[in-house]
């Protein structure tokens, strides 16, 4: 009997899991699929595409919290079955997100020329990248936005919807851009703006979408103008979650760019190999991606519904499901790594060994990396426990990762082995900070507005 409830908790966690992290993956792939469409145009069309995706991804980091923070709050609301409430919550976290993605975005839609300018950017990438940027920031409020539907999905333990939608957008957003950016049947040929345009259709068509389903698909339901009241008696309450995710997001953001600066200091050899590292990891580590929202929804209606025995057993079975795949991730980046002269035949044989070394230790901290995500963006946050979430990676990166870096790299000159094992020295510290947190239970309380 045991067992059977055991394994009807992990296939709720995984009908959560797989089909988030199949979201994710396409999620990532709107900016990856300009870049591969205007690779046509020259390097300078890359550029242009790479450096406005920049852009825009820190204002995507800054609101992701927004879709964190709402998704515990309606997880537990859910597991009460209280519909009423999860209406206001998601309502009031999709409005927070789309006025302040168009607060975030206009700045960009009307002075792209001068940011673009700012930033050092050539002045044929500028010429280039203006009217892609203007179109793609203008997308940004309905991205978030869309971050809080789908989480509000996710939370009820429905991913397989966003997971539908987002792949039926990002098919659209493929075929609009070879339309537009090289003028196939019969379309203007728009170039690198062209993508752009694309990408703002459909993420448009996203949001609207993922909207329309929600609330006709979803009994109980209702979409609720934020009221004062509501802003007052739900906002507080969000705000108070949600801000140590934002802010976490963005330092997680900002420490990726400053490890990319200690590598730019010690050489082209050490960047060109981190950068194959971080290519690499990339396709293993977003397949974990779906494990957060699935113990924020499993964990957070348990918490809701005052279980908390049930809540730290579905807890318990995210991170065993987790640790398997940070094993599994461990030995398919193993592999990789003696198969990097297949996949870069051209790169010299010095950059390939750097990046040899830095994916085997990369590899060896898989397991406390997909760890960090669950406690990180699942568990903790699923009763509230964010300002720990922030805590953590501030000591882990900060006080932690990053000097020992510059000081082993560049003053040092130990060279880029050392950046790597910097890196994971930070998430070993970081997952032991967030496991004794867990195990203080502090995490398991139920969330009111």
């Amino acid at each position: 009997m045991k067992q059977r409830h055991h394994d009807s908790n992990y296939r709720e966690i995984l009908q959560v899991a797989i089909p988030a992290s199949f979201e994710a993956v396409f999620q990532t792939s709107f900016s990856f699929i300009d870049q591969i469409i205007v690779g046509s145009l020259g390097a300078v069309a890359v550029a242009a595409v790479g450096l406005s995706n920049n852009l825009a991804f820190i204002l995507t980091l800054l609101y992701a919290g927004i879709g964190t923070g709402s998704g515990a709050f309606i997880a537990q609301a859910y597991g009460r079955r209280d519909m009423d409430e999860v209406s206001k919550i998601a309502a009031l976290g999709q409005a927070a997100t789309a006025l302040l993605g168009v607060c975030s975005a206009l700045p960009l839609v009307l002075f792209s020329v001068p940011i673009l300018h700012g930033l050092g950017a050539q002045e044929d990438v500028v010429r280039t990248a203006s009217g892609y940027l203007q179109f793609f920031a203008a997308s940004v409020p309905m991205n978030v936005m869309s971050s809080v539907t789908t989480a509000t999905f996710r939370a009820m333990s429905d991913s397989r919807t966003p997971m539908g939608v987002t792949i039926g957008a990002v098919v659209l957003n493929t075929l609009l851009a070879l339309f537009l950016v090289l003028g196939v049947g019969g379309f203007p040929r728009l170039g690198v703006t062209g993508a752009g345009l694309a990408t703002l259709i459909s993420q448009t068509l996203r949001c609207l979408t993922l909207l329309a389903f929600l609330y006709s698909r979803k009994p109980g339901l209702h979409w609720e103008w934020p009221s004062g009241h509501a802003l007052r008696r739900i906002g507080f309450p969000l705000f108070r979650v949600t801000y140590p995710v934002a802010i976490s997001e963005m330092l997680w953001g900002t420490s990726t760019f400053i490890y990319t600066i200690v590598f730019t200091r010690i050489g082209t050899d050490p960047l060109a190999s981190s950068q194959i590292v971080t290519t690499i990891e990339s396709i293993f580590i977003v397949a974990a991606t779906g494990l957060a929202p699935a113990a924020v929804a499993t964990t957070g209606q348990a918490l809701g519904n005052n279980a908390k025995r049930n809540a730290v057993e579905q807890a318990g079975q995210v991170l065993r499901a987790g640790l398997v795949a940070g094993f599994v991730f461990t030995a398919a980046l193993t592999a990789a790594a003696f198969l990097l002269p297949v996949f870069y035949p051209r790169i010299d044989n010095t950059v390939l060994t750097l990046a040899f070394w830095g994916v085997i230790v990369t590899a060896l901290v898989q397991p406390a990396k997909v760890v960090n995500s669950i406690f990180g963006t699942g568990i903790l946050p699923s009763g509230g426990d964010t300002p720990f979430v922030l805590l953590s990676h501030t000591i882990s990166s900060y006080a932690l990762g990053l000097p020992v870096a510059a000081l082993t790299a560049i003053v040092l000159k130990l060279g880029a082995l050392s950046v790597f094992g910097s890196r994971a020295l930070e998430e070993v510290v970081k997952a032991v900070m967030l496991f004794f947190r867990y195990r203080t239970g502090s995490w398991q309380r139920r969330l009111t507005t």
